[in-house]
């Protein structure tokens, strides 16, 4: 199964024939691809593919703030013992599986171009037109990662190095943070910041949370690893962080990133805590720094993912849209205070008869949930 390659060779001719070509490589498409039930970060679909972290794999973060939090994290996706390191040329094989195209099984995505490509147009020699490679988004350069002795062996998951938060040199073949990509693509991002880099011209910005997300993780995993402001030139140091912040407003993690998840989850034994719980950001970088963790606040059910709340940031109305029932509003302050409770439909106004500040607006409907971070000026 799946898109192969074959070779043919002529061993020896009749007298009098001569080899102008030998060795001929036909390449013979699988239509039998198969399509996920989830859509690709063009077309994203969100609910779909549900997180396989084990119960209680955040418990020790609940209810911390600030750098509390932060190391609780840390502690959690760089557990030594637990997290494992896998070669450089794992991570080819990692692709294949995590950055599988939605739309046909035998092809990787492609972050930035936006389009799917046969997994077997791996880049394998010096030309990298119409082939896809592994792009570090936290470059090599900036992070201080280099490959050792083994990382040009493929050896599977079962195979690997111990690690932890300061094996930084592991961030080479972290897959949370790599990508497949475009070859030529590749190149032109080199090692630029993100905010100096924005993508091809024209690019629907479908990989820019992704993008984001995966340099949140990278920042907490691995000591040494800042995100800054501007486009900083230290060692251990990359930007733009204000852009990135953007960039995971803009483009929210969906089931492609999900899946992504789950699949370097089964090779490396962590997750990134920004797919399975973005709000995290606010609470590490945004406007939610120094406040407590509260998971329960998170979104719990994507059919709702529809309802559009405006206008954010409000003053005194907030309205909702493209509810298809009535529905119970329930706010709740940022330590999880229930401050306000009432019935809504389509365009009746919300009274936001609250203090100004970060507000999480709940909206049930049926067996359905949804939770929206509201700014109150």
């Amino acid at each position: 199964e799946g898109d192969e390659v074959a070779m043919i060779s002529f061993v020896s001719l009749p007298s009098g024939y001569l080899k102008l070509n030998n060795h001929v490589q036909i390449r013979i498409v699988d239509n039998d691809f198969t399509v996920a039930p989830f859509g690709s970060p063009l077309n994203p679909t969100y609910g779909v593919v549900e997180s396989t972290a084990p119960n209680g794999y955040y418990d020790s973060a609940i209810g911390l703030s600030g750098n509390a939090l932060r190391q609780a994290l840390q502690n959690i996706i760089a557990e030594e013992g637990v997290v494992r390191a896998q070669t450089y040329a794992d991570v080819t094989d990692i692709l294949k599986q995590a950055d599988q195209n939605p739309e046909n099984s035998n092809q990787v995505w492609l972050v930035y171009t936006e389009q799917g490509r046969a997994k077997l147009d791996f880049q394998t020699g010096a030309s990298n037109v119409g082939t896809w490679n592994r792009e570090h988004t936290f470059p090599r350069s900036r992070g201080g990662f280099y490959d050792r002795d083994g990382d040009s062996d493929a050896n599977g998951p079962d195979v690997f190095w111990t690690t932890n938060a300061d094996s930084i040199r592991h961030g080479n073949s972290d897959a949370h943070h790599i990508r497949a990509v475009d070859g030529p693509e590749n190149s032109l991002r080199g090692n630029q910041h993100y905010g100096q880099y924005n993508g091809p011209v024209g690019n629907a910005g479908s990989f820019k949370g992704d993008v984001a997300r995966g340099l949140f993780y990278m920042e907490i995993r691995y000591n040494g690893l800042q995100l800054e402001n501007g486009y900083p030139e230290t060692l251990g140091s990359m930007g733009d962080l204000a852009t990135l912040l953007s960039w995971h407003e803009l483009d929210p993690a969906d089931d492609f990133e999900m899946n992504r998840n789950n699949v370097v989850y089964t090779w490396q034994h962590n997750r990134n805590p920004f797919i399975d719980y973005p709000e995290l950001v606010d609470y590490i970088w945004g406007d939610l720094v120094g406040q407590a963790w509260d998971p329960s606040l998170s979104v719990e059910d994507y059919g709702l993912s529809e309802v559009k709340v405006f206008p954010n940031p409000v003053r005194h109305q907030l309205f909702v849209s493209n509810l298809k029932t009535e529905a119970v509003a329930e706010i709740y302050s940022a330590d999880g205070r229930l401050v306000k409770t009432q019935k809504v439909v389509n365009h009746r106004p919300i009274e936001m008869n609250v203090e100004s500040g970060v507000y999480f607006l709940r909206i049930i409907s049926e067996d359905k949930l949804i939770t929206k971070k509201i700014m109150v000026q």
